[in-house]
């Protein structure tokens, strides 16, 4: 391969992966602003809960819970359309004559389903901190 082939590929990769990283941020930011907003707005709802005596332990379970089954949700939906979408790829590679065996990315998989988990769950911290230093009165008071 040519110096100039070497350098071509060396781009390439360079603005695949910066590409990569930028939709995995905005996806990272829409998932914290999705769950940040949702809890804002349940702020009245979650406060009447604690208002009637459920205890922070309680709380911070049901959070917990909630946490899982987005996840769970999330995931579900992702991992289906992410295995018909390799097939598709592998399908086009086989099409366009490349003899190669199709091979499920299960490391990819794992990997994304630990980064889902992770960011779900930190935001949802995040959120859970907001509400239990807010006053429960005050949020009972909003129209």
């Amino acid at each position: 391969m040519t110096f100039i082939g070497k350098i071509t590929i060396i781009i390439i990769n360079i603005f695949t992966y910066v590409f990569v990283i930028m939709i995995g941020l905005t996806a990272i930011a829409n998932v914290f602003n999705t769950i940040s907003t949702n809890i804002n707005l349940r702020r009245r709802e979650l406060s009447m809960l604690k208002s009637i005596g459920m205890g922070d332990k309680s709380f911070r379970k049901m959070m917990n819970f909630e946490a899982v089954f987005y996840s769970i949700k999330s995931l579900f939906y992702s991992i289906i359309f992410s295995i018909i979408v390799s097939i598709l790829i592998y399908r086009g590679l086989v099409f366009s004559g490349l003899e190669i065996d199709y091979i499920l990315p299960y490391k990819s998989l794992i990997i994304g389903i630990l980064f889902v988990f992770i960011i779900i769950f930190l935001s949802m911290k995040y959120s859970i901190k907001k509400i239990e230093s807010e006053n429960i009165v005050d949020n009972l008071k909003l129209i």
